[in-house]
């Protein structure tokens, strides 16, 4: 029996890597050689600690992942073995209340490639044929497995709905805040600023021509201070990458009369701030938030080979498999942006 390696979370917390037999490959799925894996510091870590909530266990996390073809199910057209591909990881039913009105984020049966269904922490995922996207050569196969979160950062940007004109600030510089700051930056907006407090991560997006703006966390006073002399009347929209609640009630100060907050970034289930519905009533101001992303691959794909969304400089370690544990307690280091799991070695 042909077998491969896996992580494999027993229930939340206690993963171990393990020798599982191979994936079968239906008549509509194929296999996948997984080249390049990332970690989701969110969703990997819940299952690392309190568990997901899409979690099956025992399940093969992993949901940002690309690699090679290596098996073609009977009735799949247009694919060859080889070829360079990632998957969508989403998976909802198609059948419920909100499929039918295509919001499928909330699909009542929703699952996940990598929390629901075995995913990418593994030398082989299987997934079905039409979740795949051709991944261009031009793409590292350590960038190509960061399709995911560019894909959640669109359906963020179709949230936003940037008007022509408008300033936008981004607060923080993690992954996903520097990824909404360059889609930021090639949309309507006029002036895009990142405000966060570690410099080292500011210095990556000016470098991608993004303009930054140092947050004090001692003293919050200055950066507003330093966003007010930018934006006398304040910015139009804000989006919170940053997953601290803390940060909210900052944000809301520093929207422009009838501006708007997203919220990107989940927070911790038991934190909470206060809202002053006076304030929010005399300024018109809204507030929403953006979920996961569903169907947003192929204009992911696009915008990271097109070079409007830049990766290269977001990849800071490198893992093997047996690797996993150590990768998985790195990701709470400040310094860090993605860290990437290499299944089948480090050569592409």
């Amino acid at each position: 029996m042909e077998t491969m390696k896996a992580l494999v979370y027993e229930r939340p917390g206690a993963c171990s890597i393990r020798e599982l037999p191979m994936p079968v490959c239906g008549e509509d799925e194929v296999i996948i050689k997984v080249m390049a894996a990332s970690i989701c510091k969110g969703a990997d870590r819940r299952h690392h600690t309190t568990g997901h909530k899409l979690g099956r266990y025992p399940i093969t996390t992993g949901h940002e992942f690309a690699g090679y073809i290596y098996k073609i199910g009977g009735a799949v057209k247009g694919w060859n073995i080889g070829d360079r591909v990632t998957a969508d990881n989403a998976v909802p039913c198609g059948k419920c209340y909100f499929c039918k009105r295509e919001m499928y984020t909330h699909c009542v049966d929703f699952q996940s490639v990598g929390h629901s269904i075995p995913g990418g922490f593994a030398q082989y995922v299987k997934v079905k044929d039409n979740s795949l996207f051709k991944i261009p050569d031009t793409i590292p196969f350590n960038e190509a497995c960061m399709t995911e979160p560019v894909a959640c950062c669109i359906h963020a940007m179709d949230r936003l709905d940037v008007k022509f004109g408008e300033d936008v600030l981004v607060f923080g510089a993690g992954p996903n805040g520097m990824i909404l700051a360059q889609l930021l930056k090639h949309s309507n907006a006029n002036q895009v600023v990142c405000l966060a407090p570690t410099q080292s991560k500011l210095d990556v997006l000016n470098g991608y021509g993004v303009d930054t703006i140092l947050m004090d966390r001692k003293d919050p006073e200055i950066h507003k201070k330093a966003v007010f002399e930018r934006f006398p009347y304040g910015v139009d929209a804000i989006v919170d990458a940053t997953g601290s609640a803390s940060v909210l009630p900052d944000c809301f100060q520093l929207l422009k009369k009838q501006g708007r907050l997203l919220q990107f970034s989940s927070t911790k289930d038991d934190e909470n701030i206060t809202i002053n519905p006076a304030y929010f009533y005399r300024n018109e101001l809204q507030y929403y938030t953006s979920y996961c992303q569903v169907h947003e691959f192929g204009r992911a794909v696009d915008a990271i080979a097109s070079g409007k969304v830049r990766l290269d400089k977001l990849v800071t370690r490198l893992y093997t498999l047996e690797q996993f544990p150590q990768a998985i307690e790195d990701v709470l280091d400040h310094s860090v942006l993605k860290l990437v799991i290499r299944p089948n070695g480090m050569e592409d």
